[in-house]
């Protein structure tokens, strides 16, 4: 049964939904469904790829951009609940829920979120993943060979903490082709620069994942340059650096204000800025207007 509290949620309208009734959500499932159907729901992360946030999270080249970009959401989204992740190595994980509040998260939201996690690792390309929870300080094995399963007592088991490792990785995100090279002749147009081989290279890199924050050294490693070479380079067409990042990522912001009813704050994210203040600044430098007046003016 959906509780009362989410009765008036128009699931084609409402992206978010206030806290309140998430609880009383993952409390449904729990009594509906049981604790495995928690842990699945992140399964349905491959369905949701209309959802802004969600794509730029499955864009991720590596485990480590990933987890990178979910401490950014978690900061957009002003969660009191949050993750703290940590890298053991480079094929695994620990994850320990808090609150900022120290209160105690709950066992559903807990279970909830682990799988949430396991499948953005999965969706974008973390190979053969096994999670473990500690039951009574004793190892329980809670994602093994694709299949989740839990203790028939949940009592002493520990959800705030979690290991997840996996034994390899290969690149699973398919950007549209024909999308993605519209986009790069518009940036190539906006530039007003001579063509270049290196240009279009480096723009369609920044364009497979406008949410990443890119830095110097990475992006220079990523085009297959040294940091004064890229420099060199981009300086020869006219840009910086920080300009053709900032390109980019107010090329994106329009694209996500043109028939998208997402936030300021959601469409910073996905463009890889550091919060909305910097997207309102760096767009109306760029475009003579503020994005809330962008989108008005297109609408």
């Amino acid at each position: 049964m959906v509780p009362l509290s989410a009765a008036s949620v128009d699931a084609i309208r409402q992206a978010s939904v206030p806290l309140e009734v998430k609880g009383d959500l993952l409390e449904a499932i729990w009594q509906n469904a049981g604790p495995l159907a928690l842990l699945e729901i992140g399964q349905g992360i491959r369905e949701v790829q209309y959802d802004p946030v969600w794509l730029a999270a499955t864009r991720s080249a590596t485990p480590v951009i990933l987890v990178s970009k979910w401490r950014q959401f978690e900061k957009f989204a002003h969660s009191r609940n949050r993750v703290r992740i940590a890298f053991l190595s480079d094929q695994e994980i620990s994850c320990r829920r808090y609150t900022l509040d120290g209160g105690i998260p709950s066992l559903q939201e807990n279970l909830f979120i682990c799988g949430l996690i396991i499948a953005l690792l999965e969706n974008i390309g973390c190979l053969n993943l096994r999670s473990e929870m500690k039951i009574n300080e004793e190892r329980f094995c809670l994602l093994r060979d694709g299949t989740f399963r839990v203790p028939e007592d949940l009592t002493s088991l520990d959800t705030s903490n979690w290991v997840v490792s996996w034994n390899g990785f290969s690149r699973n995100y398919k950007e549209n082709m024909a999308c993605l090279e519209a986009q790069i002749q518009l940036l190539e147009r906006s530039i007003q620069t001579k063509k270049s081989l290196f240009l279009r290279s480096l723009l369609r890199l920044l364009l497979e994942d406008p949410s990443r924050q890119w830095r110097l050294d990475e992006l220079a490693q990523a085009s297959g340059s040294s940091r004064r070479s890229l420099q060199r380079r981009l300086g020869e067409c006219g840009l910086s650096f920080s300009k053709v990042t900032r390109l980019v990522r107010v090329h994106e912001a329009c694209r996500l204000l043109d028939g998208n009813l997402m936030s300021i704050t959601g469409v910073a994210i996905c463009c890889g800025f550091s919060d909305s203040a910097h997207l309102s600044r760096d767009f109306r430098a760029s475009m003579g207007m503020s994005p809330t007046q962008y989108r008005e003016l297109i609408g």
